[in-house]
């Protein structure tokens, strides 16, 4: 079954907001067992968004529309279907009830597709969907599957060494999909069910054979095999631990601390950060030595160890994690280039520091991925794997 989503409104394609509608409609189609094949936007004028509605027509068996169904001048999404239709607009029995506003939705059938038009609210569209249209494909089509995802958070690989890694995946799990999403610098790998035959206890052992097919060969660069992201998982793992934590930042400048308290119920983990920019401050506040930035520099491993000592005893934690080193664009030196970045943990069990390298020349992307390799470091240090690497 085809299905298509039609945002309209000039605010969608000019930028001024984020079409979320046309997001939480792709997740509302998959827990139908349905998949959206397009989603395409188009803004206030009748003539557009009546062409556009003739074309899905002849193409779609189900098209959802938001937008344009209020009482102002720039509200012509009806207009625009009655043109398409060559019909005169009159309100009928097939009314959707608009829950949370004023302006009623409708659904009606042309050429091969069944439309759902809904406003363009949020909330209202939301309430509608629920309430409304939802249960009409329900009775409808008999529509009660659904689409099967398993997610797989991995850190530490390009999307072409992951894909790479991942080759005979089809092969040995004939009816699945792989898919890649990349949120720099994390990869987002889908593993996906489109339609769930048999009993969902079989497919579900089916999906479970294949993630861990899929996790064995990420070359334990897996951080969640739950979708969650690296601050959620290393959450997760301190909460399930009873362990604490205290950050110190210089070159990440407050952003580890911003991604971990992002984590809904991190104050039960998460205890005091420091941004301790300049030397002066890691010595007064982190009691970092005098001398070994004397001796060593402020991007030093030696540094970065006293910064995480330091923390962990100013906050009490049983953990402390830093960062020391330079973003660029400016600042490197051939002995310690731009996207040098030293790294210490430390805890009653673990005393190191680590240095990596990074060859971006991008002051943002160096600072989000130091910091989701200090993260992954203490990652890695919870779940055993620092001491096998």
């Amino acid at each position: 079954m085809i299905v298509h989503i039609l945002s309209t409104g000039d605010e969608v394609v000019l930028g001024d907001i984020a079409d979320t509608n046309a997001a939480r409609l792709c997740k509302a189609m998959k827990e139908l067992g349905l998949s959206v094949e397009r989603i395409t936007a188009v803004g206030d004028e009748v003539e557009q968004i009546s062409s556009v509605l003739m074309e899905i027509s002849n193409k779609a068996d189900i098209c959802l529309v938001t937008g344009g169904l209020g009482p102002t001048s720039d509200d012509v999404t009806a207009p625009a279907f009655s043109r398409a239709a060559g019909v005169e607009l009159q309100t009928d029995r097939q009314v959707l009830t608009n829950h949370n506003g004023t302006a009623p939705g409708f659904y009606t059938t042309l050429n091969r597709c069944l439309f759902f038009f809904m406003p363009g609210v949020p909330a209202e569209m939301k309430m509608m969907l629920e309430k409304e249209v939802v249960p009409v494909l329900k009775e409808r089509y008999g529509l009660d599957g659904a689409i099967l995802v398993e997610r797989l958070t991995v850190f530490g690989l390009g999307e072409s060494r992951a894909g790479s890694l991942l080759n005979g995946f089809h092969e040995q799990f004939p009816g699945l999909r792989l898919g890649f999403r990349v949120d720099f610098p994390v990869i987002e790998v889908k593993i996906i069910l489109p339609h769930v035959s048999g009993t969902m206890e079989t497919a579900r052992s089916l999906m479970d054979q294949a993630k861990q097919w899929a996790m064995d060969r990420l070359e334990n660069k897996v951080v969640s095999g739950k979708g969650l992201s690296l601050a959620q998982e290393v959450g997760r793992l301190l909460s399930a631990q009873g362990k604490t934590l205290a950050i110190a930042e210089s070159c990440t400048g407050g952003l580890i601390s911003s991604m971990v308290t992002d984590v809904a119920g991190s104050s039960d983990y998460f205890l005091f950060s420091a941004v301790t920019y300049s030397n002066e401050a890691k010595i007064k506040i982190l009691n970092v030595r005098e001398k070994t930035l004397l001796d060593h520099g402020a991007v030093h491993e030696r540094t970065a160890l006293e910064m995480a000592e330091g923390v962990r005893l100013k906050a009490g934690a049983d953990f402390g994690i830093s960062t020391t080193g330079i973003a660029g664009p400016g600042g490197g030196s051939p002995e310690k280039p731009v996207g040098m970045v030293c790294i210490g943990l430390a805890g009653d069990s673990v005393s190191l520091a680590k240095t990596y390298r990074f060859t971006l020349d991008d002051r943002a992307m160096n600072k989000t991925i130091f910091a989701h390799t200090a993260l992954d470091l203490l990652r890695r240090h919870l779940t055993g794997l620092l001491k096998a690497s």
